[in-house]
């Protein structure tokens, strides 16, 4: 009988490392809910918080195979100094950041011209521009997970 519950308590073990977690971190509440249901819908374990400060506060008992990010959110360098701290933290440096943002559209410029460029400055490796239709999201996520 203990046999039996060991491979349970194994084969439990080895699902909970097959899940992906996720990390979201941004001050839309409607996108977290959005994107947190969406993605737990599809299988992943989601994690949200709604400012930088809570993200990293989080990222101190959640290890996220993937995290999405808002460019801006307190401030307009939110994001930047957001990705810097994780990606110099050792623990989290091969982490994938996903940045999203809409400062293309507010703004009246787009990332993408610069994309290469922009993602090694801001230590992400990929930028979306908002509104990201949740299918691409999941899509992106993917690409990033298989890497």
């Amino acid at each position: 009988m203990g046999a039996g519950i060991r491979i349970n308590s194994e084969a439990v073990r080895e699902e909970e490392r097959a899940v992906p977690k996720v990390l979201i971190v941004d001050d839309d509440k409607d996108l977290l809910v959005g994107q947190k249901a969406f993605l737990e819908k599809r299988g992943y374990q989601v994690e949200t918080a709604s400012s930088a400060g809570e993200g990293l506060k989080r990222l101190e008992s959640f290890t996220p195979d993937l995290i999405l990010a808002d460019l801006m959110m307190e401030h307009y360098d939110t994001g930047f100094v957001f990705c810097k701290k994780v990606k110099d933290d050792p623990r989290m440096a091969a982490v994938p950041i996903i940045m999203q943002t809409s400062a293309p559209k507010e703004l009246g410029f787009t990332l993408e011209a610069y994309n290469e460029r922009a993602r090694k400055w801001m230590k992400v490796d990929e930028i979306l521009t908002k509104p990201v239709p949740l299918e691409d999201l999941v899509g992106k996520i993917e690409q990033h997970l298989a890497r």
